[in-house]
């Protein structure tokens, strides 16, 4: 039985009146034909955009550490912490190589999430609950790369608020760099 749903682009906010319709129109106007596989250079850049990128609703504050990750070699292009993360954590988590490891782990458990991909769709996000925290990563298949997030316990990740922010923060900084 066909599903009736409004779907709202994340990138522009249209809607459309099927899931199929979104799919399409994401494919014909967001999604980059060309070699779209994010440097290290611009996964630096955007980590500092993320870290440094001030809305009104004191969410960018609330990113604590951030990570971005070739999905395909497993490689952490970029990390970094604020100091309130190191602050909170110490340096048992180092930036770079150590966090990217744990984070690529994570990554395993986005392909045990694509299993079910064909039932409930493509994975927006994943999140994870701890103690202090709450670990977030936003594949972006488009690019080959997953974003990891370590974000304080009490922010408001279900939303979708923080993940559709830093997608558009992605494809804009990539757009820039790539002169597109």
């Amino acid at each position: 039985m066909p599903r009736n749903k409004i779907s709202k682009c994340h990138i522009c906010s249209v809607f459309f009146d099927s899931e199929r319709k979104l799919q399409h129109h994401i494919d014909e106007n967001h999604r980059m034909t060309e070699d779209m596989t994010v440097t290290t250079l611009e996964a630096e850049k955007i980590v500092q955009d993320i870290l440094s990128t001030k809305y009104d609703d004191d969410d960018y504050e609330k990113i604590l550490a951030i990570s971005i990750i070739n999905k395909n070699r497993g490689k952490t292009l970029a990390a970094k912490s604020r100091q309130s993360f190191k602050k909170a954590f110490g340096e048992v988590i180092s930036e770079g190589d150590r966090y990217g490891r744990t984070l690529a782990i994570a990554i395993a458990t986005l392909s045990v999430v694509n299993e079910v991909r064909d039932i409930f769709g493509e994975p927006q996000a994943i999140v994870t609950i701890h103690e202090h925290c709450k670990l977030m990563l936003l594949p972006m298949p488009s690019y080959d790369i997953v974003v990891g997030l370590v974000v304080e316990r009490s922010a408001d990740v279900d939303n979708d608020r923080i993940a559709n922010r830093i997608e558009r923060l992605v494809v804009s900084t990539i757009s820039l760099e790539k002169g597109l």
